[in-house]
């Protein structure tokens, strides 16, 4: 079983199923932080379920570019807790379990949210990400490798999770609920386009992604409207009241910190793709991505707290 689990780990690329989990996790607690109250076992259930059905769709982006020999050497991120199939770290047996295993894992706690919720739309809504989680990479029309890759994961990973977990919070849609989403929803499309940007060669020929339809360097320029739009959405939340002042201004500094200094400030710069570029620049969006939810999370915790 040991050497199991080193194997699994090297294809489930956990890092990124925090992608899903913690839009979860700050969504529930703004939540919890709007009605005054937390549901707490429905927010654990919900980020068990949304960081499962995220490992679904790594592992089935694995067994994808094993099959299809899109990985080699020199595109390899060197990350030990992915590619392990190309590498050889792990079988395609492996990886099979672990989906499969994952894939349960996700189910029985979204079930365990529907019983909870008594929702038959939550119900709709888990089917549908977890059909959205396998086809990621998997069957005959894989949305990866298409141009809409891009906005269908930032709708699933970031927004529909972020927005039904802090709904089930509240209770009712409120323009608040909406806003909040938006947010993760774009920070997904970050991530997902700094890796087809990053692909952008490697993917010639195997994948149409956006950065092929628009241009290697809009692909880059983009992201300026994208982060507008973010920072209007969150400005918006706080004058109709959603977040306090210095909620407010931690979220600027969280963007202005981890999102312009320490990642677009130099990658704007880039001409043109370069070998080593996913591994520099893959993880930059991932980490605002933790910075902003892991802080805003403590933040509606203790705004919860002292209401």
């Amino acid at each position: 079983m040991k050497e199991f689990l080193k194997r699994a780990y090297t294809v489930m690329e956990i890092r990124t199923g925090f992608a899903t989990g913690l839009p979860i996790l700050s969504g529930g607690l703004y939540g919890a932080y709007l009605s005054g109250s937390l549901k707490f076992w429905t927010l654990v259930w919900f980020f068990l379920s949304g960081f499962s059905f995220n490992i679904v769709a790594n592992v089935a982006n694995e067994i994808r570019g094993y099959l299809k020999k899109e990985e080699n050497e020199s595109t390899m991120t060197g990350h030990k807790g992915s590619e392990g199939l190309v590498r050889g770290d792990a079988t395609l047996k492996d990886a099979l379990i672990v989906l499969v295993g994952f894939l349960a894992l996700g189910g029985i706690s979204g079930l365990m949210v529907v019983l909870l919720t008594k929702s038959l739309f939550i119900l709709g809504m888990g089917l549908l990400g977890a059909l959205a989680a396998v086809t990621y990479s998997l069957g005959p029309k894989p949305y990866i490798v298409y141009p809409i890759g891009e906005a269908i994961s930032g709708l699933f990973v970031g927004g529909l999770s972020s927005f039904l977990s802090t709904a089930i919070q509240v209770g009712n849609l409120t323009p608040e609920i909406v806003l909040y989403a938006c947010i993760p929803m774009m920070m997904t499309v970050f991530l997902m386009s700094t890796n087809n940007t990053s692909d952008y060669e490697k993917d010639k020929g195997a994948r149409v992604t956006l950065p092929h339809v628009i241009g290697f360097r809009n692909s880059i320029k983009i992201i300026i409207p994208e982060a507008i739009f973010m920072v209007l959405c969150w400005g918006a939340l706080f004058l109709i009241g959603g977040i306090t002042w210095w909620m407010f201004i931690s979220g600027l500094i969280i963007f202005g910190e981890f999102g312009y200094r320490r990642w677009y400030k130099d990658y704007y710069k880039i001409k043109e793709v370069y070998p080593a570029m996913g591994k520099e620049w893959g993880p930059r969006p991932l980490l605002l991505i933790y910075s902003f939810h892991a802080i805003l999370s403590v933040e509606f915790l203790l705004g919860l707290i002292m209401q």
